[in-house]
């Protein structure tokens, strides 16, 4: 313990005294309670007899029991602010044995006080401990299951990495399970029920791994775990857990089939200790590359983790730029060419970089394709899109947005899943909502994700075939598709002003479109010619730098948009 004679850690040794204070058992508490209104009550005494105390410092008694109560509790504080009123009590002295005008003008009253004051300040004290461990225990558990989360799980592997005794060359397993079809589960026995099967999995978890694991939750359809008992091999570790995720969950009699992917990585506490939270992205990323790959088990040892530092690096690059407001949505305006005015606002990311300056998406979205970071970044978008949505709601202006969210040309059905997730939280018209997917995306779209894509499209979001003309899709091959515009590339758009039979391609193509209920839009009008010839041959809504560029959502010109 620091010693209190160190003026620079009293305020240490106080905290640790208290501390060593509480583990005492209750008889050793209730003594020195005692012991401290004895000699409160002493000191009072002595003064009385000697000169006593100018009546406006009499009542500074109660400040040693007051702190008394808020430091030892409401019992030990009443007990010592009761033995202290009585210590004090004309009938602890021989010679006022019988002062009953002392007794009965003031002394009842103050001994009612003394035992009162420490009582409701200990009682003060325990309401303010347990509203800071409810605050507490929210930070740090996931809602619902009360499994520890994200911020609870970083913080034990830091732990795990101080432990004095251990070598830092000691060897960790972090584990981390993607449960892919938690959603789905979720729609069919609800919220309760599922919060319920992740608690029972996790503890399914705890048993198989080690009683000494720590199991997490991060998400609804994530778990994450830690376990030094590093003693098993990756294929005894994967056969392990094979086994137990291949059985069913039963919850309330009904068997639940989990569909897992699971990332191993197996690193030392020197890691853990230094950086805890690279290591936690570093196997968040490493479990999302075996879904990606259709792997059910990867083990992925601390030597082969080298591979991956960049995307890992980038990750956290990436996550930073979006909480230090590096990355953020711009709107750029669509024109409807019938009435003149704006009619849509089309989401666009802008990441202004210290090393790489602004990047608009085209120019970033390499290295989020890379670090295997496009649903996670998409799903950013969806989320910040429908952020500024509610903001526009509360200040009543009327808007439509439109948000593309394939950047590397895949539809992916989780982000359709956060989509219809957000309409619903926002009660924002779905009619006002429009996703664009590009043409090569709709050409190899999943079954799954063409299933979500005509959900959203049947409660009323507009779907847009985007960059329509760079693949080798036909406006024919549409029809079959949950599509309700395409949006003409600028090359087609460029080479349709310079070039005469392109441009009647172009125009025959915004004819049969419309003729079979597709609205058409151009993108990338930078010039007066391209703006007459899209106005010329039909196209119904105009979107370029010539109308107006990228604005910041606080830079919106609202009075133009109808």
């Amino acid at each position: 313990m620091t010693k209190p004679n160190d003026p620079y850690s009293f305020a240490a040794w106080c905290r640790e005294s208290l501390v060593d204070f509480t583990k005492l058992n209750a008889e050793k508490q209730v003594f020195i309670g005692f012991v401290l209104a004895i000699v409160v009550a002493a000191c009072v005494k002595l003064i009385e007899t000697t000169t006593g105390l100018p009546s406006v410092y009499e009542h500074l008694i109660y400040v040693p029991l007051f702190f008394a109560g808020l430091l030892l509790g409401p019992r030990i504080g009443a007990l010592g602010g009761f033995v202290c009123g009585v210590a004090l009590s004309p009938l602890s002295f021989a010679d006022a044995a019988f002062a009953d005008s002392e007794i009965s003008t003031g002394w009842l009253l103050r001994l009612l006080l003394l035992t009162l004051m420490p009582l409701i300040a200990g009682l003060i004290a325990n309401s303010v401990k347990d509203l800071v461990a409810l605050e507490k225990k929210a930070k740090h558990t996931y809602q619902g299951t009360e499994l520890p989360n994200m911020a609870a799980f970083v913080e034990q592997l830091k732990s795990i990495g101080n432990e004095e005794d251990a070598d830092t060359k000691d060897l960790v397993d972090i584990f981390n399970f993607k449960l892919q079809n938690m959603e789905r589960i979720q729609h069919q026995i609800g919220t309760e029920r599922t919060e319920k099967l992740m608690r029972q999995l996790a503890e399914q978890l705890r048993n198989i791994i080690g009683k000494s694991a720590h199991i997490g939750q991060t998400s609804n359809n994530e778990l994450v775990g830690v376990s030094t008992d590093t003693q098993h091999s990756h294929k005894e570790l994967e056969q392990k857990l094979k086994k137990l995720l291949e059985r069913p969950i039963v919850i309330d009699g009904v068997p639940y089939q989990l569909d897992s992917a699971t990332g191993v990585l197996r690193t030392n506490r020197g890691q853990v200790k230094e950086k805890a939270e690279q290591v936690v992205e570093q196997a968040q990323h490493h479990a999302f590359e075996a879904r990606e790959q259709n792997k059910n088990f990867s083990f992925l040892e601390q030597d082969d983790a080298i591979e991956s530092i960049s995307d890992v690096s980038f990750s956290r690059q990436l996550t930073e730029a979006i909480e230090s407001n590096d990355i953020r949505l711009y709107y750029q305006p669509r024109l409807n060419a019938n009435t003149g005015y704006f009619s849509v606002l089309e989401a666009i990311v802008k990441w202004t970089d210290p090393k790489r300056g602004d990047m608009t998406t085209d120019e970033f979205r390499p290295l989020i394709e890379e670090a295997a970071l496009t649903e996670q970044f998409t799903s950013w978008m969806v989320k910040k899109a429908f952020e500024d949505i509610r903001e526009w709601q509360k200040n009543s202006f009327v808007v439509r947005v439109s948000l593309h969210i394939t950047l590397n040309d895949i539809v992916e059905p989780n982000v359709l899943n956060a989509v219809a997730r957000e309409l619903q939280e926002s009660k924002f018209p779905p009619r006002d909502f429009s996703l664009e997917v590009s043409e090569k995306s709709l050409m190899r779209i999943s079954d799954k994700a063409k299933r979500y894509l005509e959900k959203l499209r049947g409660i009323g979001v507009n779907i847009i075939a985007d960059h329509f003309g760079e693949g080798a899709s036909t406006i024919q091959s549409l029809f079959v598709l949950p599509v309700d515009a395409v949006k003409l590339s600028e090359d087609l758009v460029k080479k349709a002003t310079s070039n005469s039979d392109k441009k009647r391609a172009l125009s025959s193509m915004v004819k049969m479109a419309r003729s079979r209920g597709l609205k058409t839009i151009a993108t990338g009008v930078d010039d007066r010619s391209k703006l007459l010839l899209l106005k010329q041959i039909g196209c119904e809504e105009l979107q370029g730098a010539i109308l107006s560029k990228a604005q910041p959502k606080d830079e919106i010109p609202w009075a133009r948009i109808r």
